[in-house]
């Protein structure tokens, strides 16, 4: 099972940096995710899950293949980051 979550900017590539690892510390709290930097994506690495938060010009791509454990919880996990990832685009 794959999430995708796509999410239009404005914001300048110091702030989505930021906002990117904001999400990941709050992901590797919440889920045990490891998080590292890979050129200009996010890598996100879990036992149960793999994925990358890549921001290009105006757009924000979130994209998580779940592993079967991790595919139970789909919809929780795509609405937990969902909804976050638009609160901060709001705040921003």
């Amino acid at each position: 099972m794959t999430i995708l979550i796509e999410r239009e900017h404005d914001l300048h590539i110091d702030d989505v940096a930021v906002m990117s690892e904001l999400i990941a510390d709050e992901l590797a709290n919440k889920y045990g995710i490891e998080w590292s930097w890979q050129d200009d994506r996010l890598i996100i690495d879990h036992m149960s899950a793999r994925g990358f938060l890549h921001s290009q010009h105006g757009k924000i791509t979130i994209q998580l293949k779940l592993g079967f454990a991790a595919s139970l919880f789909a919809s929780s996990i795509e609405n937990s980051i969902s909804k976050r990832l638009d609160q901060l685009l709001i705040t921003q």
